[in-house]
């Protein structure tokens, strides 16, 4: 009953139709689940081998080729109806990749993993900003926007403490599992919803 009073709170419906609170809900647990390994990328990197250096190149990798193909592929996202699915797709490859996280054996899966990465990020950021914007209207447009700014903000900074926590208890494949798991559990959920939600 709390939950829901702070839910409420924070997102009132008279600001946040139905689509725009699942859209906030499921996107903050991504956002969560990136967090918990983004300040710790540096020293998983250095379990496998390679260095400061290499971590940043590695890093590179996945931003570059997300950037790229976000370009690449924007006039072909506005062809596709049901842009949800997309956002779906998105998660679901991030589970791909958490997953090769848990079983990393070498630099090369690390290179194709980052790749991989890119690819989801390019897919379902731009989803996720297009249908998010379709919810929102022009009277609360900054509020709708700006909440979900701080939220995924607060969001960000929760999951370094609990990845911090994770990492140093149970280790690294064991909270990629994890990860992959609530990536995949996201996906299946936006995939699932009736259309007319978002």
């Amino acid at each position: 009953m709390a939950l829901k009073q702070i839910f409420d709170y924070i997102l009132p419906k008279k600001r946040f139709n139905k689509g725009l609170r699942i859209l906030i809900t499921v996107n903050t647990a991504m956002v969560f689940v990136i967090g918990m390994l983004a300040p710790f990328y540096v020293t998983f990197v250095q379990k496998l081998g390679g260095g400061i250096a290499f971590a940043g190149f590695s890093w590179a990798i996945f931003s570059i080729v997300a950037g790229g193909l976000t370009l690449l592929f924007g006039k072909w996202q506005l062809r596709v109806k049901e842009q949800e699915l997309l956002l779906a797709f998105g998660y679901l490859i991030r589970g791909l990749v958490f997953l090769s996280y848990a079983f990393m054996g070498s630099i090369a899966q690390l290179i194709s993993t980052q790749v991989l990465w890119g690819v989801g990020a390019a897919l379902g950021s731009p989803a996720f900003d297009a249908v998010y914007g379709a919810h929102t209207n022009k009277e609360d447009s900054i509020v709708q926007w700006g909440e979900w700014e701080g939220i995924a903000s607060i969001a960000t900074g929760l999951a370094a403490i609990v990845g911090g926590i994770l990492i140093q208890g149970i280790g690294f494949p064991y909270m990629f599992m994890g990860m992959a798991v609530l990536s995949f559990l996201l996906g299946i959920y936006i995939w699932k919803l009736p259309r007319e939600v978002l």
